[in-house]
């Protein structure tokens, strides 16, 4: 009797034993799936802003630079940022392989009301503002025949200021911009701002004294591309 007490004991201990092993197998594994998991990459998040002006999205530090010249009434711009950007910030940005600048290419007064728009609420706003502004694009630019002439009679007196005011209610560019929480009162602010509006005319000035033709253009290292048309022609002259 003793000895099957003894031997029932021990199967207890095993069985015991062996459920124990199993849970912390189970949790060896877990952590181990977890540590394998990739972290969120800090350079999708990270934005400086260069001595011109510029938004700089990625590592400073990154071996290739990519400077993207944009305008925000492009088509051709609308399509690169919603249909290939993402690939290349994703392949490219979020390694730290390459950074990414934008750099205003102005081609209108209507752009220049975008652009003034882009840069509100701070550096870490600029990109998610960018992003919305070409997702409804169509929407906001489908209204320039809105604009009434005496908005458009402010250009002649360079009152700049006055006319993206103007645009800006007349495109309904408010409720785009509290979309992503911005006020139509903040936004104003943001359209007075000289500062930034002598930054957004001083890249396009830039832009054009470098050769830049057209939109979107890219300058890889320092060097002018031509025919970059999608993040595979993008990432194909990186080093």
């Amino acid at each position: 009797m003793h000895v099957m007490v003894s031997m029932a004991k021990a199967m207890l201990m095993l069985r015991v034993k062996k459920s124990l092993f199993l849970v912390l197998l189970g949790a060896a594994s877990l952590s181990a799936t977890l540590a394998a998991a990739p972290a969120p990459s800090k350079w999708l998040s990270t934005v400086t802003v260069t001595d011109k002006g510029a938004h700089v999205l990625g590592n400073p530090a990154a071996p290739n630079k990519v400077v993207e010249y944009l305008s925000y009434t492009c088509g051709h711009c609308a399509d690169f940022e919603l249909k290939e950007a993402p690939a290349f910030k994703a392949q490219s940005v979020a390694t730290g392989k390459a950074s990414l600048e934008v750099r205003n290419m102005v081609l209108n007064s209507v752009d220049l009301t975008a652009a003034m728009l882009a840069r509100c609420g701070g550096k870490g706003k600029f990109f998610g503002n960018q992003r919305h502004l070409f997702a409804t694009q169509s929407i906001w630019l489908g209204k320039t025949k809105n604009i009434n002439a005496e908005t458009q009679a402010k250009l002649k007196s360079a009152d700049y200021t006055g006319f993206m005011i103007g645009a800006f209610d007349a495109l309904g560019l408010g409720p785009i911009m509290q979309q992503r929480g911005i006020t139509p009162a903040q936004a104003k602010v943001c359209l007075a701002d000289k500062a930034a509006l002598k930054a957004v005319i001083d890249m396009t000035e830039a832009g054009a004294a470098l050769g830049v033709r057209g939109t979107p253009s890219f300058m890889v290292n320092g060097v002018l591309q031509d025919h970059i048309h999608s993040a595979a022609e993008l990432k194909a002259v990186l080093k």
